[in-house]
């Protein structure tokens, strides 16, 4: 008797492949239960396609031949950066010469040299290393795909050394950014090496990214990022997102986790208040601030520390003003919202 599959088999706790599970015995019927959802041809899944590209490529796995790779955006999200994409944005994979392209539906093909170079990615959310394009790599491949401040937020996210980040050794320094913008070539080098300009370390989020390329689209001055403050005696004060040493100005972004914990709703006001005893002042933004188009969040940022605009470059305005957009979505996850009540 051939034996049935349920949702709680042990066998389907990660997406599958009907062939794979039809060669261990199970009944070809057994696939055409409605609880099972079919992410993409020839496979199975608990659960339906997710609303992250980083989510739909794991679903992708199953069918990933070898020496195919995540490419593109979907390698940015399988590395964690928090970039934005279109909804729905089609899994990149990216195959050698032979057997070429990938074509499924949901997929958007690629090709690499083989055997070229290939990153392998952990992921929470999977228990195997990942074959992706390698990370700098893929935000150049992504460079004409993209909006312009995507780019610089994937760049800054590779920069941070970050002790909490699940792949410990996904981090890029200063010079290796260097240098392989110098020797950047193809589609998109162009627009990468503007970014790579603009890449700091130091941004701990993608708001914090956006609040700096703020104050660099209206000219302002290099933000100390991640600053920690001393009182006048040498007592602690804190650390900072930004800060302009030359007008004593702070410039903190607030997110959802600073309303929705209760340490944090304690905490953030001591702290500004001994910012502001020992002489500096302090302007908290937010979402609504930040994402607003052009020039203006910059422009408040200047007002508020009394600096004057500075021209830039057109073409560089030019690419500090592209948008996502509204018909977007997060390509990771977005973080889970388990503060203080």
């Amino acid at each position: 008797m051939t034996p049935g599959l349920s949702a709680d088999d042990a066998f389907a706790e990660r997406p599958f492949l009907v062939r794979d599970a039809l060669r261990l015995g199970y009944g070809a019927d057994v696939f055409d239960h409605p609880r099972w959802h079919r992410p993409f041809r020839g496979v199975r899944s608990k659960l339906p396609l997710p609303g992250h590209l980083s989510g739909r490529a794991l679903q992708y796995l199953p069918r990933l031949r070898p020496h195919d790779r995540f490419s593109h955006a979907t390698a940015l999200a399988i590395l964690g950066c928090p970039i934005r994409v279109p909804k729905n944005a089609p899994v990149d994979v990216s195959s050698p010469e032979r057997p070429g392209p990938v074509a499924c539906r949901g997929t958007r093909g690629h090709r690499h040299r083989s055997p070229s170079e290939e990153y392998l990615a952990a992921h929470p959310d999977h228990d195997h290393w990942i074959p992706t394009t390698p990370p700098l790599e893929a935000v150049l491949q992504s460079a004409i795909g993209l909006p312009f401040p995507e780019l610089v937020v994937a760049l800054d996210f590779l920069l941070l050394p970050d002790p909490k980040r699940y792949d410990q050794h996904l981090h890029i320094s200063p010079e290796e950014l260097r240098r392989f913008a110098a020797t950047a070539r193809g589609r998109g080098a162009a627009r990468f090496r503007e970014a790579a300009a603009l890449a700091r370390v130091g941004a701990e989020s993608r708001m914090e990214t956006l609040m700096r390329l703020a104050n660099a689209r209206v000219g302002g001055p290099e933000l100390r990022l991640q600053a920690e403050l001393r009182s006048a005696a040498g007592e602690w004060i804190g650390r900072f997102d930004g800060v302009d040493d030359g007008t004593r100005s702070i410039f903190e972004y607030d997110g959802e986790q600073h309303v929705l914990s209760r340490r944090q709703r304690r905490r953030d006001p001591r702290k500004h208040q001994a910012a502001r005893d020992a002489g500096w002042r302090l302007m908290v933004l937010y979402s609504e601030d930040v994402l607003v188009p052009g020039a203006e969040a910059g422009r408040r940022m200047l007002a508020f520390s009394g600096r004057e605009q500075r021209p830039i470059r057109a073409a560089l305005a030019r690419l500090l003003d592209e948008r996502s957009g509204d018909d977007t979505e997060s390509a990771v996850p977005l973080p889970r919202r388990e503060w203080e009540p």
